[in-house]
Parts: structure tokens; sequence; C-alpha cells
């Protein structure tokens, strides 16, 4: 029985000290919570104006099916992926055909910046092609992205009768799912940047809080007292000296 009372009291005095900790950290982020309040304001203030400022943008996505003519095992599905992504994409004007079929006027690096290819295999094991392209409408997005998948499966049926990269397996490459405009995926809003500003500011405000309660040396209050002490303020002596220099 004294050995359960003891773990018991152990338990509730292990609680007792989270609690005050809990309690502690609150009362230390309300003593600066002016300090905690201006720099989520000003994360806010600038989350908003980089939300307005920055070009609203449009994500579109197509995918290119790939399968191998032949039989190949699990292990060699993605380095066949690869060799079949190289032999196309390593063509000069492979990138400036996209260009040119999508009907890109801007920069090619601004181009090359704006696109996302990744390799990736099915649920099947098949293969795949994910293309993103994030344009300044919707209908630029998925032009774009719709081109560079057709331009892709037409360049591997053109590889087919000379086979791929070096005696690389023959595949068939096909568009497997078609970018749509309605489907584009707009860019973060000034909201979006605002919450994330919020957060942040928070997190960041609540850091520098304990950072220089830490090295604080005087106590504010009475409730200052009562949490580094843990014990309960009887009573106060109020300061005279200001009244009796005045």
């Amino acid at each position: 029985m004294r050995s359960i009372n003891r773990v018991g009291r152990r338990g509730w005095q292990r609680a007792r000290r989270n609690d005050l900790a809990l309690l502690e950290i609150f009362h230390v982020l309300w003593g600066w919570r002016r300090l905690l309040f201006t720099i989520v304001l000003l994360l806010v203030v600038v989350g908003l104006a980089i939300g307005l400022l920055r070009e609203r943008a449009y994500t579109a996505e197509a995918v290119v099916m790939i399968e191998p003519r032949q039989e190949i095992l699990a292990e060699d599905v993605e380095p066949f992926l690869r060799d079949v992504e190289g032999a196309v994409t390593s063509s000069e004007d492979f990138i400036a055909d996209v260009r040119r079929e999508a009907d890109w006027t801007g920069e090619p690096g601004e181009f090359a910046s704006r696109l996302d290819v990744q390799s990736m295999v099915g649920d099947a094991g098949i293969p795949m092609l994910r293309v993103r392209f994030e344009g300044e409408g919707a209908e630029d997005a998925a032009r774009t992205a719709n081109a560079y998948a057709a331009l892709f499966a037409k360049r591997v049926d053109l590889l087919n009768d000379r086979q791929l990269a070096g005696g690389a397996l023959a595949a068939d490459a096909r568009v497997f799912q078609k970018a749509s405009p309605s489907a584009s995926l707009p860019s973060a809003g000034p909201l979006i940047y605002a919450a994330g500003a919020v957060v942040v500011g928070i997190l960041i405000g609540s850091g520098l809080a304990l950072l220089l309660e830490s090295r604080a040396r005087n106590w504010r209050n009475a409730r200052d007292a009562e949490l580094t002490l843990r014990a309960p303020v009887l009573g106060v002596i109020p300061d005279y000296s200001s009244a009796e220099e005045a």
C-alpha cells in the first residue's frame, strides 16, 4: 500500500510540475504579449505584401505512360524509365520544340524554372512521367504541360526504329492523362501567406519572449515570484521609493 501511495504521489507531483511549466510558459508569453503581437503583425503585413505582389500562377499536370515492348524485371523499371527519358530529353531541340508547340514567348530560363518533370512508377508497375508546368493562366499551364507530354510520346515512337539510348529496350509511350485548365491548381493567395505568417510569428515571438525572460533578473509582480519559488505569496510590500523621490 505504501509503495502504491508513493507511486501515486510521484505521478501527481510530476503532473503538477508539468502544469506549472505550462502555466509559467503562458504567463511569460502574456507578459511579453506586446512583443509577440508586434512580431506577428509585422510578419502578417509582409506575408500579405508578398501574396499581393506575387504573380498569380496556375499549375497543370499531364501524365505520360511508357510501356516496354518486352517484359522486364521489377527492379529494372526505374533504370528503363531513366534511359527512355534521357534518350528523349537529351536532344538539344526537344525543349525548343516544346516551347514552340506551347507558343511560349518568354525566356528559356524562365520556362525551365516553371517546368517540373518527374519519373514515377504506377500502381501496376508501369513507368510514367509526370509533367507539371506553372503558367500565368490556367489555359497556358495546361497547354504547355500537354505540349511536353505529346511531344515526349512522339519522340519515343521515333526512337523505336533504332531502339533507345544505345540498345535499351524499345517502348510505347502515350499520353495517359491530359492537363485540363479546369483542373489547374492556383498558387497560394494572400490569405495563405498571412496564415503562414501568423504561425511563424507566434513561433518566433514565443522563442524570443522565453529567451528574454530567461535573462531577466527582476520579478515583475507576485505571480513571477510564485512561479519561480513554487510557493504562494502571502503578502507584497509596496515600493514607495519613486513616490519619496518625487
